[in-house]
């Protein structure tokens, strides 16, 4: 297309977040590099460093979200992300007119804060107008109370067709007009915009509306292929595929092995839940498919994965629709999932946690882009989470955080979410500037993330356990304040990826949801884990389910120690070695898990009972360890982790992060800290710049809270 005056002056001039001129045939893209994906603007490598803000339409928090872009543009962050509030929807033979809405309002006000400026742009599109309401009634999400208050439901045939072809019709809009100034889109739905289900947080259960029900027919049309395997799966003599209904309220409210559900009697309501999670992830890629179609050079980005932070949800990780991620990372459409830091230890000295396995997203050749919508100094005193108090707690934080992505190249936005002017002051942006230069200059330096200890969860295991939250809350969501301060980096992987082959060889490996293993898996595990020196973390019941049993002795044969089953024990546990107690904050499980072998070393007991709780028993040149509560304290993860020949940089209970020539470490606590590199050399501070050694070991004083962020100079 033609540059208008605008795009013809931008064009002229270098863009300091690309470090190339900007022309109307503007490109971007994910490209896959032996060090893992990375971002091209224009064919050119760049950092994937971006500001969103909210843009009213009120007048002073315009203002203030616009200087906020300005700021940015003037410390090298020219990305900028804001939300496009509701999709125009058009008829179908109606002539797009969009000067009937505010779609270039919101452009023109990014752009006028700052020209250079590159826009990704964010809308929702699962909240039809009325009239296309009206003429679907059926198509609206049914919740199990019988109510249609929500979005259209994800399972519809006709929302997703008609909100393909809204997206394709801004698409175009945005691209005619401002295609020289965009670097991509972000459709969004459902809760929070974030892709879980509506009411999830509020225990409602959805999809009960027809579309779900014709849906979830066709899922077990492809799945069973014949009418008699599904009825051998679901032990039901006469059901056929056209006869099938979701199942009941009581039926997803409950199941019949208390912790867990046996496949062997509820293998309905497991199908039902795979269906409901498979089918968020394809309305998603479907969506991103829109994007692509309608512009296939610009980037495609979702929220999607939150395979730890949703763990919490009253009726179960199941009811989410997060648990179809393995789905989502094989769609050609998809550039970029995202999620916000976590909520929970977000706050100066706490870990400032992935909700994803992010490193099963990075291996996919896709990147993992952390919202960072940490609530600064200028934000509002009742601002919550994890609100820092001044600009000391502001940078450490803020800094904490990036270097999360940057030891494994992963992507991030800062993000002023009210658009109340988070992030509206100069110090803060000069900070947020050298962050992301430094990430820029140093691309040509990264590598592969190679981790020692390597995390791995489930997505379909977590179909079999109780549609509650027991398990998952402080097995996934609570007990990563105890392994993200290990001491050393953690990779956070999918199960399948281990199995593939594709997760680095690690030292140790940590298997949380692993509840379901079929006997290929287990050999794959055995091959690419249980090796020479290595040490196998197992969590309270590992492969308890396979195939269509659910055995407690299948338990036993995962891990290599002989197990038992008790009546007593909960989430406390008294440490062998140092008699402290620590607790893993869940009652007593059923099935609660005891170690009954000789020739196991014993590591903790439960406190009530005394029963070994925790044991490792070295198997055929591997150790293996089994843990019956839902969470380990960071100091017996460490000292595991130092036995298997993990370099612990520091045991001080503090946030380590280390990759692509960085390290950093974020102050748990006040005081003198130390930090061990593997070899001597020389550190720089990338803030400061200030150099230290050559030495390897380093010391210096820290309040909590405080971040050091270090080059790795050889």
């Amino acid at each position: 297309m033609a540059l208008n005056t605008r795009g013809f002056f931008i064009a002229m001039m270098v863009l300091t977040a690309t470090a190339g001129s900007v022309t109307a045939d503007l490109t971007a893209e994910v490209r896959r590099t032996p060090s893992g994906p990375r971002l091209y603007v224009n064919n050119r490598p760049t950092a994937p460093t971006m500001f969103y803000v909210s843009l009213w339409h009120v007048p002073e928090l315009t203002e203030g979200a616009q200087s906020e872009i300005r700021l940015a543009g003037k410390n090298g962050v020219s990305i900028i992300s804001f939300a496009i509030w509701g999709l125009p929807w058009f008829k179908e033979g109606e002539s797009p007119d969009f000067s009937k809405h505010d779609v270039d309002v919101w452009v023109e006000k990014a752009l006028a804060a700052n020209p250079n400026a590159l826009l990704l742009p964010r809308f929702p599109t699962d909240w039809p107008p009325e009239w296309w309401r009206k003429d679907h009634s059926e198509d609206e999400m049914l919740f199990g109370d019988g109510k249609r208050n929500g979005p259209a439901s994800i399972h519809s045939a006709a929302w997703r067709r008609d909100a393909s072809r809204q997206i394709a019709i801004l698409v175009k809009h945005l691209e005619e007009k401002y295609g020289d100034r965009i670097v991509g889109y972000h459709p969004c739905g459902q809760t929070s915009a974030e892709w879980f289900f509506e009411g999830m947080w509020d225990g409602r259960l959805a999809s009960c509306e027809g579309a779900a029900r014709e849906g979830f027919r066709r899922f077990l049309k492809g799945k069973y292929a014949t009418v008699d395997a599904l009825r051998q799966a679901w032990r039901e003599a006469g059901i056929t595929f056209e006869e099938v209904v979701p199942p009941s309220e009581t039926d997803r409210t409950q199941s019949t092995h208390n912790a867990f559900r046996d496949p062997a009697v509820e293998r309905k309501v497991i199908d039902f839940y795979e269906f409901q999670n498979a089918d968020m992830a394809e309305a998603v890629s479907e969506m991103c498919k829109a994007v692509k179609e309608a512009a296939p050079r610009k980037l495609a980005v979702a929220f999607y994965g939150y395979h730890f932070e949703l763990a919490g949800a009253p009726r179960g990780l199941q009811s989410s629709g997060h648990l179809g991620l393995g789905r989502l990372l094989k769609s050609p459409y998809v550039d970029i999932l995202c999620s916000p830091v976590a909520y929970g230890d977000r706050q100066p000295g706490g870990g400032g946690f992935f909700m994803a396995p992010v490193d099963s997203v990075l291996q996919s050749g896709k990147l993992w882009l952390v919202e960072d919508d940490t609530r600064t100094h200028l934000s509002a005193p009742d601002a919550a989470p994890g609100r820092c108090a001044d600009g000391r707690e502001t940078r450490g934080v803020l800094a904490r955080n990036f270097s999360h992505i940057l030891t494994r190249g992963a992507a991030l936005w800062w993000m002023d979410l009210p658009g109340q002017g988070w992030f509206n002051g100069e110090e803060t942006w000069q900070h947020l500037g050298k962050l992301k230069e430094t990430y820029q200059s140093n691309l040509s330096r990264f590598k592969r993330f190679r981790p020692e200890i390597a995390v791995i969860v489930d997505e379909r295991s977590c179909l079999y356990t109780h549609p509650s939250p027991g398990v998952t809350a402080p097995l996934l969501d609570t007990f990563r304040r105890q392994w993200y301060r290990i001491g050393a980096p953690t990779g956070i992987y999918m199960l399948e990826d281990l199995v593939g082959g594709k997760v680095p060889p690690a030292r140790m490996y940590l298997f949380l949801d692993t509840f379901r293993l079929d006997t290929n898996q287990i050999a794959a595990i055995k091959r690419q884990v249980c090796r020479k020196g290595c040490t196998a973390v197992w969590m309270y019941a590992p492969g308890i389910v396979r195939g269509s049993r659910l055995s407690e002795q299948f338990v036993s044969e995962v891990t290599g120690l002989k197990l038992k089953s008790i009546s007593t024990g909960d989430g406390s546990l008294l440490l062998e070695e140092t008699h402290e107690e620590f607790s893993a904050e869940h009652p007593h499980l059923t099935p609660t898990f005891a170690v009954a072998d000789d020739k196991a070393r014993v590591l903790g007991r439960y406190v009530q009972g005394g029963e070994v709780a925790v044991a490792q028993k070295s198997v055929g040149g591997w150790n293996s360890v089994y843990c019956g509560t839902l969470q380990l304290p960071s100091r017996l993860l460490r000292t595991l982790a130092r036995q298997a020949g993990v370099h612990i940089y520091s045991d001080q209970n503090d946030v380590v992060a280390a990759g692509n020539g960085f390290v950093s470490l974020h102050a748990s606590s006040d005081g003198p800290k130390v930090l061990r590199m593997p070899h001597a050399g020389r550190l720089q501070e990338i803030v400061s710049g200030e150099a230290m050694g050559p030495a390897s070991v380093f010391t210096f004083e820290m309040k909590r809270g405080d971040t050091r962020v270090f080059r790795i100079i050889n």
